[in-house]
Parts: structure tokens; C-alpha cells; sequence
């Protein structure tokens, strides 16, 4: 079952949500959390979940925080087509895949730098100031910038596992 929440969409498995609510109707103190799933080392891939692991994310605006899995690439291509295609990607049955936020691609620029060109990658925040343009980071330098989005950059899946 997929489930949407701010923007952001996690895949889970029917048995765990049967798990939860069981849990939450017995009164359980604590939320249902990642018991029973190993966690793989930061730039390892994690199998069953679709990419390589990245690490933990603080969740935004006061959601809970969440692993951040890398997928595929895709090659240079405009801010449109980036996010059209991210959102079409499939990885062992996961189809829950978007272009990162620019806090994402900082840790993924901190954390698994090797997983990426010495390029330029669209995010998927575009400029508040100016709908024309959106974000991206280079991973030769650190950097990040808007640029206009018929530009074209290299662009890198990631999907989100909520931490409860």
C-alpha cells in the first residue's frame, strides 16, 4: 500500500499496517517503528527497498524524520523531463521515487558523494522568486544554485522510509 503524506509517498507492506493498527488498538506505548528491518551501512545498497542508502533525514516542517534511499540516475535532461521521468522509475516494487530536496542532496553530497558525477543534479524545489528556475547541487563543488529549468543536468531518484 502506498501512503502520501505532505508530498512525500512511502511504500508499506499490507501485513505491517494490519501490525500497526493491531498495535495501536492494543494500546501500545509505542509507535510502530523499522523493528525487524536492517538497516544497511550509509552507501550500501539496501535490498528491498529500491537504491543504496544515503542516511537519516530530518522530516520537514515537523514530520518525522525518515531514511533517504538513492536510486537511479538519469542523464542530462530539463527540470521537467527530470521530474516526469523520476516519477515514472520503478525499483523493486517501489514507484514511489521523486527528484530531492536540496537538504537531501546536501547529505547525499556529506554521505555517498561517490554515487554521483562531479556534476551538476536538478532538485526538485524550484525558486520561490521566479517559477522559471529551480535548484539544483553540484557534486564537484558542494554548491547550490538556480538555473533556469529548460537547462540540462544529470538528475538522481531518491525515495523516503518514514522512522516512526
Amino acid at each position: 500500500m502506498n501512503i502520501t503524506r505532505n508530498g512525500v509517498t512511502i511504500q508499506v507492506a499490507d501485513a505491517d499496517i494490519i501490525t500497526i493498527v493491531f498495535q495501536h488498538l492494543a494500546g501500545s506505548a509505542a509507535p510502530a517503528d523499522l523493528r525487524g528491518i536492517s538497516v544497511p551501512r550509509i552507501g550500501q545498497p539496501w535490498p528491498g527497498q529500491g537504491g543504496i542508502y544515503a542516511g537519516i533525514m530530518r522530516g520537514r516542517d515537523g514530520e518525522p524524520d525518515y531514511h533517504l534511499i538513492v536510486g537511479q540516475s538519469i542523464d542530462e535532461t530539463t527540470w521537467e523531463k527530470a521530474k516526469n521521468t523520476v516519477a515514472s522509475m520503478e525499483s523493486e516494487g517501489h514507484r514511489d521515487f521523486t527528484l530531492p530536496f536540496r537538504a537531501e542532496q546536501a547529505l547525499q553530497f556529506a554521505n555517498v558523494p561517490e554515487l554521483f558525477e562531479k556534476e551538476w543534479y536538478w532538485s526538485r524545489e524550484q525558486r520561490a522568486e521566479n517559477g522559471d528556475c529551480a535548484w539544483g547541487q553540484s557534486f564537484g563543488y558542494g554548491l547550490q544554485g538556480c538555473c533556469r529549468k529548460s537547462n540540462e543536468f544529470r538528475a538522481r531518484a531518491v525515495r523516503r522510509l518514514i522512522i516512526q
